[in-house]
């Protein structure tokens, strides 16, 4: 009995051991170059003339979309991860060339995955986004907004083909 009680005190302490070093945000950054290649991937396929292309009335442009890839990244990054307010830093598309566009994307990325370098598993635990119908811990704010992404740039992959522009090969590996 005494064995199979100091055995399972030992699988216990290994458990508790693993899950102190299991390092989700360094694990997460192939992830989110991945997510950054793919966005600006699809930045690059659409033409310059075409980043005002919008479907329909009432939606984002092409460009829009890809800005507000950009600025809720920082957004939430900066409100969800960084626990800092971020008011009145929203830039617009009209007005921002593709060039511009697509640095703005690459520089909000490019944040994120300079702050998952430094955080570790015990900072993650703690609440990132606040309020609305529930809260949110950090890692679970990074695949919140990881999911945000996915979402504008499915959109932008529709408006690629709308103009019949085949659209970069997605991947996950």
């Amino acid at each position: 009995m005494k064995h199979i009680i100091l055995f399972t005190l030992c699988l216990l302490s290994l458990n508790v051991r693993a899950q102190e070093n299991f390092d989700f945000s360094k694990k997460q950054i192939p992830v989110w170059e991945l997510a950054k290649e793919n966005t600006i991937a699809v930045a690059r396929a659409m033409p310059e003339n075409n980043y005002k292309y919008t479907p329909v009335e009432g939606v984002k442009s092409f460009g829009q979309q890809m800005t507000h890839i950009s600025n809720s990244l920082l957004s939430m990054h900066t409100r969800f991860i960084l626990k800092e307010s971020y008011i009145g830093k929203e830039k617009r598309a009209s007005g921002m060339t593709k060039t511009q566009i697509i640095n703005d994307l690459e520089k909000s990325f490019n944040t994120v995955l300079e702050s998952l370098k430094s955080l570790k598993d015990s900072d993650l635990q703690s609440i990132g986004k606040s309020g609305g119908v529930f809260s949110l811990t950090k890692w679970q704010s990074l695949l919140f907004m990881g999911d945000h992404i996915t979402n504008h740039r499915a959109k932008a992959v529709l408006y690629l083909r709308l103009n019949n522009i085949k659209p970069p090969q997605y991947g996950y590996n």
